[in-house]
């Protein structure tokens, strides 16, 4: 195959995943070792996304993970008609103090983050990232497996965890 099939290849990929692919699943699909060759047609193609200026985007939500995904200014006009809609800002930071604290308790988190964080664990309960069980009088949080499987994440919650926070290191770092 030539250039343009595989770059037609890897964005069909992209397109029809339900979670974000890493650059060795990419890899695999086009069933090349090198990942030098994966990074140019991924480059290629977010590069003739940026250049068309369309709805869509190629982002790299993690390290070595991709995402074809809607433009951020265009999701609130979308909520009723796209049901896989990403969470909110105030959602996502309330799951990655989940994944980092986990398991926390509902009451610590409603704490850190204020009071708004009770429809926060509603809508990441509703999307499947969130698992919540009764403790006393508050909720055990702690993040899904699928969470792990939709963000690129270790299943086994001690790697999760850590790796959680490499991550986060590594974005204060940048910052």
């Amino acid at each position: 195959m030539g250039v343009k099939e595989d770059r037609a290849i890897i964005e069909a990929s992209l397109y029809a995943a339900d979670r974000p692919l890493t650059l060795r699943e990419l890899c695999k699909v086009l069933g090349t070792p090198s990942e030098t060759y994966m990074r140019k047609i991924i480059e290629a193609i977010k590069d003739d996304y940026e250049r068309r200026g369309g709805a869509l985007v190629l982002s790299e939500s993690t390290k070595d993970t991709f995402a074809l995904n809607l433009r951020d200014e265009l999701m609130p006009r979308l909520e009723g008609i796209v049901r896989k809609v990403k969470p909110s800002r105030g959602a996502l930071k309330t799951l990655a103090l989940i994944a980092f604290h986990q398991p926390i308790q509902q009451a610590k988190l409603v704490a850190l983050r204020g009071g708004r964080t009770y429809e926060y664990v509603k809508q990441l309960i509703v999307m499947g990232f969130v698992d919540s069980k009764p403790l006393g009088r508050t909720r055990l949080l702690r993040p899904t497996t699928k969470f792990a499987r939709y963000y690129g994440l270790p299943d086994d919650m001690e790697k999760m965890r850590e790796e959680v926070r490499e991550r986060l290191e590594e974005m204060r770092d940048k910052a």
